[in-house]
């Protein structure tokens, strides 16, 4: 006797359609798939067939939080039970899997990044942000930060909060017509009080700024923190090739389900001179005593370790098992699967900008958009009732002084062209 056999005899059942008896005819679901297909074709079919029982809503939410692709491998790997019930490894001897696999995730982002370190992950990208200021301060002990005017609110709300009591002033410097940084007003603030020059690529306007790469060049003894988006990484030049110091970024779209806004994966590399400077922990390949590789944690510069006057930071924790999902992710898609995406991504966003074009809704800015996009609209009432998510206002995330009645559509390479032919059709109407 097979299980299936012992299941339908334990419940007194024929056959296992009479588990569905109650389900009337005229609502099942015949899926004839037809021949082999990929995975996320397969999943767009169940989807298409599933959208029967109510409206889906059309998403062009963005701006952080982005609705990717996940392949389902990258599920099943953090599913089990050696990662998804682990705890901090304070016991090496018996946490060389989970300590390999974070060796590992430090190894892939740096490599993303093309910078020299990274730790083994912070809490999420805004935090690490504000981390990554402070990191700076306790370089070079100078008392002025730059950050850019367009500054989501939340980002800068963390940075005060991180900073409070550090004596730390807070500059801002602005963007020129094109949404690009204006290198001259940045340039007219750096002076020798300046800790850290934080710029975002691409930017909070959603471009993607050329002028980032050029601020190696009038630094001067400043610590540059850049802000990245890692999926950009497939088409983009990384930080570490532009000269920044530190390399901060959300890490939600390497393999992390939205979750309706957490929890999140802090990306946080720099450059090896800092090491002893930066917050969290690393994860170290050394030798055991008969010689064999071993990993284990080392420069645990956080209170739990040393002295708290001495900790880099008060993080208490890390996201080992996201981490790992960004690992996965990351290895299953490889180089050419990221620049494909990166690709895609982009590609979709130059077809937003020609429909919402065509029914006379204009971008801000004629850059070069990867996720985000910033148009001419303050018609969400009217998306609303259409089911459509997206179209958030300028004015909700950021105290930019300008662009009053703009509003962002971001895409993603799940963002379908049939979808961003509606959503032009209806604000056309």
């Amino acid at each position: 006797m097979t299980e299936t056999d012992e299941i339908l005899q334990y419940l007194k059942i024929n056959s296992s359609e009479a588990l569905f008896a109650d389900i009337p005819d005229n609502l099942r679901v015949s899926l004839d798939l037809g021949s082999p297909m990929d995975e996320f074709s397969l999943i767009n079919s169940i989807e298409r067939t599933g959208r029967n029982n109510k409206p889906a809503a059309m998403n062009f939410l963005g701006n952080g939080i982005y609705d990717r692709f996940i392949p389902p491998l990258v599920d099943e790997i953090i599913g089990r039970n050696e990662f998804l019930t682990s705890y901090t490894p304070y016991q090496p001897e018996i946490s060389q899997g989970i300590l390999h696999s974070l060796f590992e995730y430090q190894s892939v982002i740096s490599d993303l990044t093309e910078m020299d370190v990274t730790n083994s992950s912070m809490y999420d990208g805004f935090t690490s942000l504000a981390e990554a200021v402070r990191m700076a301060y306790r370089i070079n002990g100078k008392d002025e930060v730059l950050v850019p005017e367009n500054i989501y609110r939340s980002q800068l709300s963390i940075i005060q909060n991180y900073i409070l009591g550090l004596n730390l002033k807070i500059i801002k410097y602005g963007f020129g017509n094109d949404g690009l940084i204006d290198m001259e007003d940045l340039k007219s603030k750096i002076s020798d009080r300046t800790s850290s020059i934080v710029v975002a690529n691409p930017n909070f306007f959603g471009l993607i700024d050329e002028n980032s790469f050029h601020i190696e060049e009038i630094k001067k003894d400043a610590v540059l923190i850049t802000y990245y988006d890692p999926v950009s990484l497939g088409l983009i030049k990384p930080p570490g090739e532009y000269g920044s110091d530190i390399a901060v970024a959300e890490g939600q779209q390497l393999g992390i389900h939205m979750n309706y806004g957490g929890p999140l994966l802090g990306l946080f590399s720099f450059r090896k001179e800092y090491v002893h400077r930066s917050p969290g922990r690393l994860i170290g390949l050394s030798k055991d005593n008969t010689g064999r590789k071993a990993f284990v944690m080392t420069l645990q510069a956080r209170e739990q370790h040393i002295r708290r006057s001495k900790a880099m930071s008060n993080i208490c924790s890390n996201q080992a098992l996201l981490a790992v999902a960004s690992l996965a992710y990351l290895s299953i898609l490889g180089s050419n699967g990221l620049k494909k995406i990166a690709l895609i991504t982009m590609n979709k966003s130059k077809g937003l900008k020609q429909a919402l074009g065509n029914a006379g809704i204009s971008t801000v800015f004629n850059g070069t958009n990867f996720s985000d996009n910033l148009f001419y609209f303050d018609g969400q009432e009217k998306l609303a009732s259409h089911n459509i998510s997206g179209g958030i206002k300028l004015s909700d995330i950021s105290d930019y002084p300008g662009y009053k009645n703009s509003a962002f559509f971001s895409v993603t390479e799940k963002t379908d062209d049939s979808n961003i032919l509606k959503l032009s059709e209806i604000i056309g109407e």
